[in-house]
């Protein structure tokens, strides 16, 4: 496919205008709700969600266009382009990155390509969705709907990836894992969970249960494996039980029946090895203890409705099970103090205590490195470039200039290079830390015993005595 219209339009700038960014949105946002009924459609014959689901996918996206389309405002930035020309530095200037290229993943793909194309195109960039012939129903709908909406010199939709001279010029948007050395990068690292003594089991369970199952059980933020405190082992899972039951049973009781050619591959092979049982299950979903540290389940990622249980003795042991790996997510459930104690230890690119984020679940993964958007799920600095404009010179501009030009007035400069740094404040002392509270507890329980030893055979030597 030709790309060259694209190219032309970034450099021409005509994207960073204010105006033409609200231009685009509105009529993005007029044709998907005039074809939101197809896209529903769509959704369903691809993916087989629930109408709830799809709902979900159709209105997160929606959302996530007027939320990018809301943070526009010409006056603003009219008033930061004059900055300059008003004496006043522009530090914080921001710029377009150019050409946003996108790599939707398949699981709910609606939302996928809507929440990466209405950033790019907030944060004022040409755009190009990479959409591969396939059998879907949902990216013929799109390659018909997208180019009626969208500019086409600033936005096409290609079905094979353009030659690395392109792709060299454009900020790629890979929502699965790529082997591209730089841009946004959705991982497809693990999920883990974890939930402690301290937690709300019920709580815990069910809101697990219910990420787990969603849509499909391929969501990005779905636990990959639940790490359980040992005392807490046997509530969890009768409560887990309890809230996966309505998997178990169909609309009058019975016991579902499912299809052979849609049984779990995961089950299947689970049932063939000992480092793992099944709790309970369906055809296409179960609740699997796994028992052996060493298996692989507690490696791999999960695309199934098969939730993995594995009890820990500690927080520190839940720790030294993730400690080789930087994963997707953590979820702690925990009091707050130890929920705070595993999120520090545990290597993961966000983490969320006591809650799941139902939205979170739909979508790609949050790119690693990037900064978390609390509202939407790629933050617009993602898809831009710093860009300042200064005006007036720093304080270590005169500082150098000063030395530079040997002047005679450095003794004052050079003094306050030399000076040492301003005191902590810290106030002298030991402070007791984790092992020094454990030093000092054993030293006193020790202190203690030998006390009383003392005690009792200075008493007994007493009553000797006297009655000696």
């Amino acid at each position: 496919m030709d790309l060259s219209r694209i190219v032309a339009a970034n450099i021409d700038g005509r994207t960073q205008n204010t105006r033409y960014r609200q231009g685009q949105f509105h009529r993005l946002q007029s044709v998907l709700v005039k074809h939101v009924a197809e896209i529903q459609d769509a959704l369903r014959t691809d993916s087989g969600h629930s109408l709830q689901e799809i709902r979900a996918e159709v209105l997160l996206a929606l959302q996530e266009l007027r939320t990018h389309y809301m943070s526009l405002s010409l006056e603003k930035d009219l008033k930061v382009e004059y900055r300059i020309a008003h004496g006043k530095d522009n530090a914080d200037g921001l710029h377009g990155a150019g050409i946003v290229y996108i790599v939707p993943c398949t699981h709910t793909l609606f939302f996928s390509v809507i929440s990466a194309l209405t950033a790019a195109l907030a944060a004022g960039n040409c755009i190009v969705l990479e959409l591969p012939q396939t059998t879907m129903a949902l990216p013929a709908i799109l390659r018909q709907i997208l180019p009626e909406a969208l500019d086409h010199d600033t936005f096409a939709i290609t079905a094979q990836r353009p030659d690395t001279s392109f792709m060299s010029k454009t900020l790629l948007v890979a929502q699965s894992e790529s082997d591209a050395p730089s841009g946004l990068i959705s991982p497809t690292a693990r999920t883990v969970a974890i939930v402690d003594r301290t937690a709300d089991v019920a709580e815990a369970a069910q809101a697990l249960v219910a990420a787990r199952f969603a849509l499909g059980g391929r969501s990005a933020y779905a636990p990959d494996v639940v790490l359980v405190n040992e005392f807490s082992m046997k509530p969890f899972v009768e409560a887990v039980i309890q809230h996966a039951s309505k998997y178990l049973a169909g609309e009058n009781g019975e016991a579902r029946q499912m299809p052979v050619s849609r049984r779990s591959a995961l089950l299947d092979s689970i049932q063939k090895e000992r480092s793992a049982r099944a709790l309970v299950s369906g055809s296409h979903w179960g609740i699997v203890e796994v028992q052996d540290r060493n298996s692989l389940l507690l490696r791999r990622k999960i695309e199934e409705k098969v939730l993995l249980v594995h009890p820990v003795t500690s927080l520190d042991d839940a720790i030294d099970i993730n400690c080789n790996e930087t994963l997707a997510a953590t979820y702690a459930f925990a009091a707050p103090a130890s929920a705070k104690y595993l999120t520090q230890f545990i290597d993961a690119d966000i983490s969320w205590v006591n809650h799941i984020p139902s939205h979170m679940l739909i979508g790609p993964a949050l790119p690693r490195n990037t900064p978390y958007s609390p509202d939407t799920r790629y933050a617009i600095a993602s898809f831009q470039r710093p860009r300042p404009q200064l005006i007036i010179p720093p304080t270590n501009a005169y500082t150098a200039q000063t030395i530079l030009d040997n002047a005679t007035n450095t003794t004052t400069l050079w003094r306050s290079a030399l000076a040492p740094l301003p005191s902590t404040n810290q106030h002298p002392g030991f402070k007791i830390g984790f092992f020094e509270q454990g030093i000092i507890t054993g030293g006193v329980l020790t202190l203690a015993s030998l006390l009383a030893t003392i005690s009792t055979i200075g008493y007994y030597t007493w009553v000797y005595v006297r009655r000696g």
